[in-house]
């Protein structure tokens, strides 16, 4: 049948009626491939120095046309795409593309590694005899290019330590308009060299800045308190009373973290990791169930601290963050070579918590600039919006307090309560963390509650934020007595994840602080908040269902001075951060 049709078939379909026909039809297709083409062009388009490159990307017709793609570990290919964002979301300031460094490439330095371990105290290191120079000088850098600092640690004689463990804080800076990043790596080679590899991400005339924050011979002083010795030199109390025939029965005792030898009283919460006791009081009219209140000697715990410092240890610890002044590095300038091309990066939207300590961003321009996404700048009447539909819960110490204070001032809302600030659609809600607790105030016992039972008690939901903030007060207990609250805090949020899974969690990272003066920098040391932010990140570190706030590597490169509720440029840099993360572009 197919042979008997085809000669009258072919002559059909070569009819000059038929072949204007087919040619318009061919020329329809071209028309809806050419438009479709252009369409996935223009859409995978990327902003690069303010111009678009266009970038083509072939793929079936059978993919969605809402399109996400991975965000690429290696930044050269963000010249072809960005990831999970269309281009409205990419934020309006583009920063230098610079390729990632591996520390295989470090300089080897040309001493060996010593593994003396005997460290002399009055051969501690010396600020002003310890020198620092460029092991890569130029006569001009560009951006992108790497920079790598030497630091040789010596003694008040000008002799080179044959050990290393010293701690040091380093930063590259352009005064005007601020800008300032942490080294990439920093090694320390146990031998008294130390190196600091830098990538030069902007333009301008950069200066070096090395601080001794604490020589290795101070070190094993504060290890001490990271072991618990700390704590046993605090004094805290707690109240007891009651009224018996009418008559007020009160008595003060002794508490802590750890037991007792009876008698003594257990007032832990032990469901959730909230170890606490008392010596029993000596009235035969008190018992366990009458405490009634906590505090802390302030005055005693000082001398106490102190007092654990012989003359030696008091001269170590009596200047900290001393620049290093052995010999001064000239300032450098770095241009613009033409070769780095600039992105625009999408706004964060999820930053989650890393395994360890690692350099995350750096300061642009007086704001804050994490490595692979862009910070939003929020004013009050964008928080307004930002918050809206949203409940906010501050768990945690003064520092968390300082954020929901910040968010209050910045909203319309009615104080219900000193810490809970009801809007329109808005809730923002603080609670301290529970015990350990120092300072001055006076804690009503009823009154003390641990994150754990908090949120155990949360309804939770998508429009709930959870943001902890806990460290400050937990560098003196000894052993895991850290990380088991931190663990015990976990837990609870996941119970909560398993009743509501929408709601979102937040950890923000400890911050660097002034130096208190004395022996109270034995708990007070930026060396005793890292050991507790090793901890914390070693807890929630790798965890994708946490967001993480980086406090800790913005306030290393900081323009103000160090406080542990920092200064107002660098909060607004840190609450733009934060809510950049909670909230829609």
């Amino acid at each position: 049948m197919l042979i008997y049709l085809w000669p009258n078939l072919n002559s059909w379909f070569t009819s000059p009626h038929i072949m204007y026909t087919k040619g318009l039809f061919i020329f329809f297709i071209i028309i809806v491939i050419t438009i479709t083409v252009t369409w996935y062009i223009r859409d995978d388009s990327l902003v690069v120095d303010n111009h678009t490159t266009m970038a083509l990307r072939i793929r079936p017709f059978w993919e969605s046309s809402t399109r996400t793609k991975e965000f690429p570990s290696d930044p050269r290919d963000l010249q072809k795409t960005i990831a999970n964002k269309e281009r409205q979301h990419l934020a309006n300031e583009s920063v230098f593309l610079c390729d990632p460094w591996h520390p295989e490439e470090m300089f080897t330095p040309p001493t060996a590694r010593n593994t003396h371990r005997f460290r002399p105290l009055p051969l501690a290191t010396n600020a002003s005899k310890s020198t620092v120079k460029i092991v890569n000088p130029k006569k001009q850098y560009h951006v992108c290019d790497h920079v790598t600092i030497r630091i040789d640690a010596k003694d008040k004689y000008g002799t080179q330590k044959q050990y290393g463990g010293d701690f040091f804080r380093i930063k590259l800076f352009t005064p005007k308009p601020y800008s300032a990043t942490g080294p990439e790596y920093f090694i320390d080679y146990d031998n008294g060299t130390y190196f600091a590899h830098f990538i030069l991400r902007w333009e301008g005339q950069m200066k070096v800045s090395v601080l001794l924050v604490h020589p290795s011979e101070a070190i094993p002083l504060l290890n001490r308190t990271t072991q618990g010795s700390a704590m046993s030199l605090f004094t805290f109390f707690g109240t007891f009373q009651t009224t018996k025939d009418g008559h007020k029965e009160k008595e003060d005792v002794t508490c802590g973290v750890a037991p007792f030898p009876p008698p003594s009283c257990n007032v832990s919460a032990k469901r959730t990791h909230g170890p606490w006791f008392c010596q029993q009081p000596e009235n035969k009219f008190l018992t366990c169930d009458d405490w009634a209140y906590h505090y802390m000697d302030m005055k005693v715990s000082s001398r106490n601290l102190e007092n654990s410092l012989n003359s030696t240890g008091k001269a170590l610890f009596k200047s900290s963050k001393v620049s290093l002044t052995g010999n001064r590095l000239p300032s450098f300038q770095v241009l613009d070579g033409g070769s780095s091309a600039k992105v625009s990066f999408p706004y964060c939207s999820a930053v989650h918590p890393p395994k360890s300590i690692q350099t995350s961003g750096y300061i642009l321009q007086n704001k804050w600039q994490p490595f692979n996404c862009s910070v939003k700048k929020f004013n009050a009447d964008n928080i307004e919006s930002c918050l809206q539909g949203k409940t906010i819960h501050l768990y945690g110490d003064s520092t968390a307090r300082q954020m929901f204070y910040y968010l209050r001032d910045n909203i319309t809302c009615n104080s219900k309560e000193p810490f809970l600030c009801v809007g329109n659609e808005t809730t923002v809600h603080f609670k301290f963390h529970g015990l350990p607790v120092r300072g001055k105030s006076v804690v009503d016992a009823k009154k003390i509650r641990y994150i754990a039972e908090e949120i155990d008690d949360l309804k939770g939901g998508p429009g709930v934020v959870i943001i902890l903030s806990v460290w400050a007060h937990f560098g003196l207990p000894k052993g895991t007595f850290y990380r088991d609250r931190l663990i015990a805090i976990k837990q609870a949020v996941e119970r909560l994840w398993i009743r509501s899974p929408e709601t979102r969690v937040v950890i923000r990272s400890a911050n660097t602080r002034e130096h208190s003066i004395k022996g109270f920098i034995l708990i007070s040391s930026d060396w005793i908040a890292l050991q507790g932010e090793k901890t914390l990140r070693s807890v929630f570190g790798g965890d994708d269902r946490f967001l993480f706030l980086d406090v800790w590597d913005l306030t290393l490169v900081q323009k103000p001075k160090d406080q542990i509720h920092p200064s107002e440029p660098t909060l607004t840099q840190m609450m733009d951060y934060l809510l950049t993360l909670l909230c829609d572009p």
